[in-house]
């Protein structure tokens, strides 16, 4: 899956770096190229959830140069926002997902114990009926709570977000951090608030291939 993904984000080949919003910076051993994506809907399209705006999307491309073997790791990269320092290195897909996910399931109170007249699917955070999203849930993965109204009985289970479609998606599409001659291309995932505008935010890489920065403030 992770090979199909990655074949499919360099259809276009290394030339789609001409275009604006391509980043170019090339190291030693590696040409990296990287694109912001933090418009919500192309998000949720990627991603299958658009997380509230509270999480920024780099889709990377690794090329690695003179046969040499790339190895990367997630912490190598960070997120910052020049305005107000705030931070963040490239986040697992577990953690983008929530340690958790609860499971809703609804059935009217004449349904037999094991008919569901209702079954809304995984949730990604957040208490039902409150608006809110709290996207990570501690604690084992069995049945957390319960609820009855007058028409139907509300039950909420959680378990391993791993274990979750949405996860799995997004370790899909995650960049490979081991790469050997052929190049590598795949998303970074970052937690910044969606209120933080474009010209502020930077990317920066710190790690064994070298190190380099983008300003996303003006396309290059």
């Amino acid at each position: 899956m992770r090979t199909a993904a990655a074949a499919a984000l360099l259809v276009c080949g290394l030339s789609a770096a001409k275009l604006p919003e391509w980043y170019i910076r090339e190291l030693p051993d590696a040409e990296f190229q990287a694109r912001l994506v933090r418009d919500a809907a192309e998000i949720e399209r990627v991603a299958g959830d658009s997380f509230d705006g509270e999480v920024i999307l780099i889709e990377v491309r690794v090329r690695p140069l003179y046969g040499s073997k790339i190895s990367l790791r997630r912490d190598n990269f960070l997120m910052r926002a020049r305005n107000n320092n705030e931070t963040s290195p490239a986040q697992t897909p577990d953690r983008i997902a929530g340690s958790a996910v609860l499971d809703l399931s609804a059935k009217t109170k004449e349904s037999a114990p094991d008919l569901f007249a209702n079954d809304s699917g995984p949730i990604w955070g957040g208490v039902p009926g409150t608006g809110s999203r709290p996207r990570r849930l501690g604690g084992p993965a069995d049945q957390i709570g319960g609820g009855r109204s007058s028409e139907e009985l509300i039950t909420a289970k959680q378990r391993s977000a791993a274990e979750s479609s949405g996860a799995a998606r997004l370790k899909s599409l995650e960049l490979p951090l081991e790469l050997e001659d052929d190049p590598g291309a795949g998303y970074l995932y970052f937690e910044m608030p969606a209120k933080i505008k474009r010209k502020h935010l930077e990317l920066s890489y710190d790690g064994d291939l070298g190190e380099f920065l983008i300003e996303f403030k003006k396309p290059e």
